[in-house]
């Protein structure tokens, strides 16, 4: 935040908007249908995994074909060559899609932390901030961003083997597929809801105002991520593991509403009275214009997080399409707040 400004970080979440969404089309709600399922075969194994490399591969040429499609909508010409690098992250991603999966659902999160503390360090941490120094500008975020992923896929697929020979089972894809639509269907509306307010700002206000307003909610969601995300990540297989058992199920989401109202209702208190000190320590103080914005996302953060611990749930009983339709609710509120609040 210090060596870039804001219309570096602007085209970046431009770019990563697209990114997004792009992987969550690659997906198809494949890893958390192998996740879910109470009995997993080889054959869904293999046919997950060939599924997610044609899509990814797939993803990644139209989206470094239709590059200059994007740019134009979001009105930045800049994005096209930023995208077209970042295009190559989709076939790394389906790769190791499955991988991912299959430690999350064998709840091996202490290896599956370690990879990605890893590649975040030496993508972000290191390099980014090298070549951010060396006056790469927007390129130190789109480098790291594609190392970071090539480190993480192919960590994963050293440490979680699984079958990779080629096969489209009919049977064990509509199996994953029942189940991984309506999780595709609920994810795309939360993308929405999500990245829409980044749309409306980066078309309409332009890159360096969503360069502000993309740090204020990075700066949001931190804390978020840091405990909610990570609860989520563990209470989903879990709950998954024990879906046919009511009262360990009940049991596990008051106690993850609890932890969420425990640590967000004081944090967001301390987050709106600190928001100056807060910016100036995590951006500099070229970054004050992101406090009134921060301050007014921090006033929702309990709500952020605790949504989660609900979406774990959902997911974990297989209510997939409840599930969507409520997000869908969200997507229109906050792409409808964020039009409006553009004028």
């Amino acid at each position: 935040a210090r060596l870039l400004d804001p219309d570096d970080f602007g085209l970046m979440a431009a770019a990563l908007v697209v990114m997004g969404l792009g992987a969550l089309l690659a997906q198809l709600g494949l890893g958390p249908a192998l996740i879910q399922r109470p009995d997993l075969e080889p054959i869904h194994v293999r046919t997950a995994s060939t599924l997610a490399v044609t899509l990814g591969l797939t993803l990644g040429g139209v989206v470094a074909l239709g590059a200059p499609l994007i740019a134009d909508f979001f009105r930045m010409p800049e994005l096209t060559p930023v995208l077209r690098l970042l295009a190559f992250t989709f076939p790394l991603a389906g790769a190791s899609s499955v991988a991912d999966a299959l430690m999350r659902r064998d709840l091996r999160f202490r290896t599956l932390a370690t990879i990605e503390t890893t590649s975040f360090g030496v993508g972000y941490v290191a390099l980014s901030v090298v070549l951010a120094l060396l006056g790469f500008g927007v390129w130190s975020l789109v480098v790291a961003h594609l190392v970071q992923t090539l480190i993480k896929t192919t960590a994963l697929l050293v440490f979680q083997p699984h079958p990779k020979r080629p096969v489209v089972d009919s049977r064990a894809l509509k199996e994953l597929m029942t189940y991984g639509g309506g999780f595709t269907l609920a994810r795309l509306f939360n993308y929405i809801a999500l990245r829409g307010d980044y749309v409306v700002a980066g078309r309409w206000l332009g890159a360096a105002s969503l360069g502000l307003y993309s740090r204020a909610y990075q700066l949001l969601v931190f804390p978020v991520n840091l405990f909610a995300s990570a609860l989520d990540r563990v209470l989903f297989p879990l709950m998954a593991l024990v879906q046919e058992e009511p009262d360990r199920i009940r049991s596990a989401y008051r106690r993850g509403n609890a932890a969420v109202a425990l640590v967000f209702f004081p944090l967001s208190a301390f987050a709106i009275v600190l928001a100056p000190e807060i910016v100036v320590v995590a951006l500099g103080s070229q970054w004050l214009e992101v406090i009134r914005p921060f301050q007014i996302l921090a006033a929702g953060m309990v709500f952020r997080a605790g949504y989660k611990v609900s979406d774990s749930l959902a997911r974990a009983t297989g209510a997939v399409y409840r599930r969507a339709w409520r997000q869908g609710v969200y997507a229109v509120v906050v792409v409808a707040g964020a039009w409006i609040g553009q004028h």
